[in-house]
């Protein structure tokens, strides 16, 4: 389209906007703003659903996953409220991970959300919480329950000391790597978790980097993008498809479900789960997942 017909279109749509808002003022009656407003949504409910199609199994499988870690998780509340005995030794760090699963499972929802209707920037932004989220749950399982105590207990603290960034990770210096240091990151607190591969944890943290670039508005942030290239248009959803946020996709999707697996197995490792091998199951579905993901991409 010519950069004329482009203006032309665009004035005879803020045009139709223009008379709808006046027909409410004079009328109180807003019914062509209303069918106005089904028009902006044909395009986003395209995306949506070319993305569905063109990713479904995978989705699928995805699915299946986080239904699987929810009941897992769910099972160990239970097991907890029938018999606390049974988390001798454990029963604080249970105490204390129990609401972070929470927010955890919503943010895992939230990346999902976003990369089903194309906004996969904003997944990788949400996955930079889930990131941290996962190093923090991680590390609590394998530093034991000083640590838990001490991440509860420091909520007082942050908000006597006006919830500084720097104050964020006190709570880590109570484990004994982190014994005399003034000041603790969350790098640091992947590089002190056991069983994560180097390569994962280099790609996350490459990840970490790019996505703090983009939360901050930096000026390598805003000219970035994780799909497979810039998008040089505002109004350009007639021109995406679903092949457009592939790369964005992939790498959100890849990412998300990596450290998911790995944190739910270190999760169900560590509490009782009544016999049900939840960490086993969480190993098969992760494999067909893997499976899924490599006919996708």
């Amino acid at each position: 389209m010519t950069l004329d017909k482009e203006y032309k279109k665009t004035k005879k749509e803020i045009d139709m906007l223009r008379q709808s808002i006046q027909e409410i003022e004079f009328t109180g009656d807003n019914k062509k703003l209303l069918q106005l407003s089904g028009r902006y949504q044909c395009d986003r409910e395209r995306v949506r659903k070319e993305i569905l199609r063109g990713y479904a199994d995978l989705f699928a499988t995805i699915e299946n996953l986080r239904g699987l870690s929810i009941r897992g998780v769910q099972n160990v509340d239970l097991l907890f409220q029938k018999n606390e005995d049974d988390f001798t030794g454990c029963a604080k760090s249970y105490q204390t991970l129990k609401p972070i699963m929470i927010k955890y499972r919503d943010v895992f929802d939230e990346i999902i959300c976003l990369l089903e209707n194309g906004f996969t920037d904003g997944a990788m932004q949400r996955w930079r919480t889930f990131f941290e989220y996962s190093v923090i749950i991680m590390f609590i399982l394998q530093q034991g329950e000083a640590v838990a105590e001490a991440y509860s207990n420091r909520i007082f603290e942050d908000i006597i000391d006006d919830f500084k960034p720097r104050t964020n990770f006190a709570w880590a210096k109570t484990a004994d790597c982190f014994k005399g240091k003034k000041q603790v990151g969350i790098k640091m607190l992947l590089k002190n978790i056991n069983g994560i591969d180097t390569k994962l944890e280099e790609l996350c943290l490459r990840s970490y980097t790019l996505t703090c670039q983009s939360i901050h508005g930096s000026p390598f942030g805003t000219s970035m993008s994780f799909n497979d290239f810039m998008s040089d248009d505002i109004n350009d959803l007639h021109t995406k498809h679903a092949d457009y946020y592939s790369g964005g996709v992939s790498t959100a999707v890849s990412q998300t479900i990596l450290l998911s697996v790995k944190t739910y197995s270190m999760y169900f490792s560590k509490f009782p789960d009544g016999g049900l091998n939840v960490s086993n199951l969480l190993d098969s579905l992760a494999k067909e997942y893997a499976k899924e993901y490599v006919a996708a991409f």
